[in-house]
């Protein structure tokens, strides 16, 4: 029979943990002095000693080593511990992929924005939504859209109608926990409703007077996925700076059905472009 202290320095486990795990029921000595309360182990206990200190130094849980213990076999304890080097190799993939997405978001925030004030005339347009649950809202992927895009393009262009300029989208809240992506292409005239047909609308915007926010992408940069865009942000930012929190004395949000805040793309490559984001500040 070993001693306590013994047994530690056999093992390296220290005194406090064999205490410890005698309490946990994963290591329970051989034999216990009903007087001094004095732990002894047997031989046979060292190398259940030893696999627990290792696999309490990878950082297997004491559950897991528990019962990789109590199983004695040295096939468990390999089964414990890579199980363990599984979870740990997913946390760090995450975490790594969390940081590279900081740091592009980082990024895209130090990047100048121009943000200006401009005048703009009537605008008419048609437009489309794309309903989606709010919780999962970062699966609505650029493909949906430009799906939309794409038929009330071909519409347009089969009627005549135009479209008169690039597209742009806008977010907002939908009914019972949805969001809507308003998908809208400007037309030099107004668009009946016979062209419309069930699943898009046509609208106007009025004359006004926007905060545009023009913002260009650092050379091979890409956002990460589900970041609000820097020209919002900065839009945001600018909007503080001069104290504009009304449109003709009413509250942001809403023109004939569309959110004010209205983000579109300039440039006919993925090389060059500016994302452009206006929000109407007067009326």
């Amino acid at each position: 029979m070993l001693g306590i202290g013994e047994f530690a320095g056999l093992t390296g486990l220290s005194v406090k943990a064999l205490r410890h795990y005698d309490e946990k029921g994963v290591l329970v000595p051989a034999d216990v002095d009903d007087r001094s309360a004095y732990r002894r182990y047997a031989e046979g206990q060292v190398r259940a000693g030893v696999v627990i200190r290792a696999l309490r130094d990878a950082g297997v849980p004491l559950p897991a080593v528990s019962s990789a213990v109590l199983g004695g076999e040295t096939g468990e304890a390999r089964e414990a511990l890579e199980s363990h080097r599984r979870r740990i190799l997913e946390q760090r993939d995450r975490e790594d992929q969390a940081f590279r997405a900081a740091e592009g978001v980082l990024r895209g925030l130090a990047v100048p924005v121009d943000v200006r004030e401009r005048s703009m005339p009537a605008q008419h347009f048609v437009g489309q939504v794309i309903t989606v649950p709010v919780d999962d809202a970062d699966e609505l992927s650029d493909d949906d859209a430009n799906q939309v895009f794409g038929a009330l393009f071909a519409t347009l262009h089969a009627s005549g109608l135009g479209p008169s300029g690039p597209f742009w989208t806008t977010l907002r809240a939908g009914e019972l926990g949805t969001a809507e992506l308003v998908c809208c292409w400007p037309t030099s005239s107004p668009v009946p409703e016979s062209v419309c047909g069930p699943d898009s609308f046509a609208g106007l915007l009025p004359p006004r007077t926007e905060l545009v926010a023009t913002w260009r992408p650092l050379e091979g940069e890409e956002l990460p996925e589900g970041t609000l865009h820097p020209a919002i942000v900065a839009l945001f930012d600018s909007l503080a700076d001069r104290a504009l929190g009304t449109i003709g004395g009413e509250s942001r949000g809403w023109i004939d059905g569309v959110t004010e805040v209205r983000q579109t793309v300039l440039g006919e490559s993925e090389a060059d472009y500016a994302v452009e984001v206006s929000l109407t500040v007067s009326r």
